[in-house]
């Protein structure tokens, strides 16, 4: 079973935050930023009046088992923000000192050790995007979408320049491009989870691409797989006996009941769970069933349920389903649902759904 997480890996001034932020806003969903949380460490260690050279591994681990590390992002997506003993260090994270303290930090492996359940405690068992060097490989190594985004230096020291708001000239261009040149080399060399592309990750050269082609990229490639393996959900089911009539038959109504089946298979399957659906605030009840009947389905006969998304407007849900046995198509159908509050209000859609649907060509 993989996580419901989109990651996203790849070095320095790549613009991973950057749209890993807007993804998060286009689907609705929270974000973390993993760097933050190394920035949050060295920002702690420095304000104890402890120096660079002293982050060595010693007095560490007692550093860490008195740290108290969360975030705050927003489950619409878009905001996110380090929390660390309940203060939030904001734009101080972002400061040459810091940068260079959270690379060291983020080499010891105690560090890292202790981050790995801090980072997916925060993510819990929602769909999210994480971004950072390993999210793929260490993190989240059974990630269902993961991301190795990367450009040349030069590019890269470029729009970190242009970040910083103030006029660069080709001598400033060259120095940063060697610094992030260096800092890469420390990253894949690194004893402790090095910076390395997951095998299964698509890796992305972005260095002749804006952000809106990087995120229009990544987005065309998150609903082409959830889209896929919402087509490969297929629920396998041996048919019991309490299923049938007298006759061994299997009794009409049951089918709406197989149909119920695929569909909480194939919303499991897209990171949308019932249960997930009441924690987030809504519901999708039944306001239409169809169901057309081929040929019987008996006892011990094994079904083979298919189905997908056929239409997503508005409030409005539209499911097909089929079941076949050995090769046979037995029944077909559909159901319509309306998405609710919890106060029974209209809503629209969330986007873990609709990126399940495709308009009919």
């Amino acid at each position: 079973m993989f996580s419901n997480v989109i990651a996203i890996d790849g070095p320095a001034a790549s613009g991973k935050s950057s749209v890993a932020r807007l993804i998060a806003e286009r689907l609705h969903i929270p974000y973390i930023s993993t760097g933050a949380l190394y920035r949050a460490l060295a920002w702690k260690w420095f304000g104890l009046g402890r120096s660079l050279e002293a982050m060595n591994g010693d007095g560490m681990t007692d550093f860490l088992n008195s740290t108290r590390l969360a975030c705050k992002c927003a489950p619409e997506g878009g905001l996110f923000e380090v929390e660390i003993d309940g203060q939030c260090p904001g734009e101080a994270l972002h400061t040459q000192e810091i940068s260079a303290g959270a690379s060291r930090i983020a080499a010891l492996p105690e560090v890292r050790s202790w981050l790995l359940d801090v980072q997916r405690n925060m993510a819990g068992d929602r769909r999210i995007v994480m971004e950072g060097r390993d999210i793929g490989t260490a993190i989240f190594p059974d990630a269902r979408h993961k991301f190795f985004l990367t450009a040349s230096p030069e590019v890269r020291a470029e729009r970190r320049l242009k970040q910083s708001g103030e006029p660069f000239d080709e001598a400033a261009l060259k120095r940063v491009a060697a610094e992030i040149a260096a800092r890469d080399e420390q990253d894949r060399n690194r004893k402790t989870a090095p910076l390395r592309q997951a095998e299964d990750a698509i890796f992305l050269d972005n260095s002749a691409m804006d952000l809106e082609q990087t995120l229009q990229f990544i987005m065309d490639a998150v609903k082409e797989k959830d889209i896929r393996i919402s087509r490969n959900t297929v629920l396998h089911y041996r048919v019991p006996y309490a299923d049938t009539d007298q006759m061994g038959v299997v009794y009409y109504a049951n089918y709406l009941k197989y149909f119920e089946m695929f569909r909480t298979e194939m919303m499991i399957a897209a990171g949308e769970s019932y249960q997930k659906m009441e924690e987030h605030g809504y519901a999708l009840p039944v306001i239409e069933a169809v169901c057309h009947y081929k040929a019987p389905a008996r006892f011990e006969d094994i079904l083979e349920i298919t189905g997908r998304v056929a239409e997503c407007r508005g409030v409005r849900v539209k499911i097909e389903c089929e079941i076949h046995c050995r090769g046979k198509l037995l029944a077909e159908g559909y159901t319509i649902h309306a998405c609710v509050s919890r106060e029974g209000k209209p809503v629209k859609v969330p986007p873990n759904i609709t990126v399940l649907w495709e308009e009919k060509k």
